[in-house]
């Protein structure tokens, strides 16, 4: 019976051996790829959200980068409803891949606010945590904040730097139905940002068949976008004969390309299609959107699927 148990100790004892070097195999492996596929730096990823939205908003994308073993949350700003931060966590020069996570308090401000915070939010990373360069990355609402915020600070020497923007589903020209989500603007000039299903068409360089004012406000200050940035548009086609993503059309999210893409150092969209492609599924763990993000900000060539 004693040997009996030796034998049966013995083998579990061999098994357990086998699957801490298998796994020690995998993780050695695994890290191999990722040192030779993607890069690794102190360069902060900046995720904003958008209207209404909040750090739920931003958690799937992050935790996609996290469980990648690419990048790691490092820091989240909240502005306050009187534009002061708080800040929770740090940022050094060490640190591999860093993200930041952006949270409004007042989630219904608009884009135009939310880029005089982020005007706020980048100077102190640049005074406090000497940050020279960044990743942004925005939805929705939050895509058009880093656009007009890019677009008012150019390469300005106080803020950090732009490298890469992954810009998902923003209202460039038009929301659908806007006047129904209770912006905080005029019921006239909520009615001139009015979008509709098939209301408007994109010619081949994304110039949109109707120009709404919120366009005029980028196109009025298109050359002062950081030209060595490399910008990737993201937007959903539900393929439901709508050509939106139930909140944004196609033409209004790829007006982006006619204000930019003769104006950075590259400029990619990608479009992802069918139910996973309604507006909020575009941030909520959706793998389409995930692969693409987590490849373009780190992959070495670029490449995402």
């Amino acid at each position: 019976m004693k040997r009996r148990w030796l034998i049966s100790a013995l083998i579990g004892f061999f098994i357990i051996l086998i699957l801490v070097g298998s796994a020690a195999v995998i993780r050695q492996r695994r890290a191999a790829y990722l040192k030779a596929n993607y890069q690794f730096n102190s360069t902060p990823t900046i995720f904003v959200h958008g209207w209404t939205g909040g750090q739920k908003s931003e958690v799937k994308m992050v935790q996609a980068a996290e469980s990648s073993h690419i990048a790691t949350h490092k820091m989240t700003i909240r502005v306050r409803t009187n534009g002061t931060l708080k800040i929770h966590g740090h940022l050094t020069k060490h640190m591999k891949n860093p993200i930041v996570e952006v949270i409004f308090n007042n989630n219904r401000a608009g884009e135009i606010q939310d880029a005089m915070w982020l005007k706020t939010i980048m100077r102190r990373l640049k005074t406090t945590y000497h940050i020279k360069n960044y990743n942004a990355v925005g939805h929705s609402m939050g895509a058009y904040a880093w656009t007009y915020y890019n677009l008012l600070v150019g390469n300005n020497k106080a803020y950090p730097t732009l490298q890469k923007a992954v810009l998902i589903a923003g209202p460039y020209d038009g929301i659908i139905n806007n006047h129904k989500l209770n912006q905080p603007t005029t019921p006239p000039l909520s009615r001139l940002w009015d979008d509709g299903p098939n209301l408007m068409q994109s010619a081949a360089n994304g110039k949109p068949s109707i120009i709404r004012p919120e366009f005029k406000k980028l196109w009025r200050l298109r050359n002062n976008f950081p030209a060595q940035a490399h910008v990737l548009n993201i937007y959903g086609n539900l393929q439901d004969g709508s050509h939106s993503d139930g909140v944004i059309t196609m033409p209004s999210a790829r007006s982006l390309g006619y204000l930019l893409k003769n104006r950075v150092a590259s400029y990619q969209e990608y479009q992802v299609q069918g139910p996973t492609a309604q507006h909020s599924k575009l941030h909520e763990n959706n793998p389409f959107v995930d692969d693409a993000l987590i490849d373009y900000l780190w992959r070495k060539d670029g490449k995402f699927k």
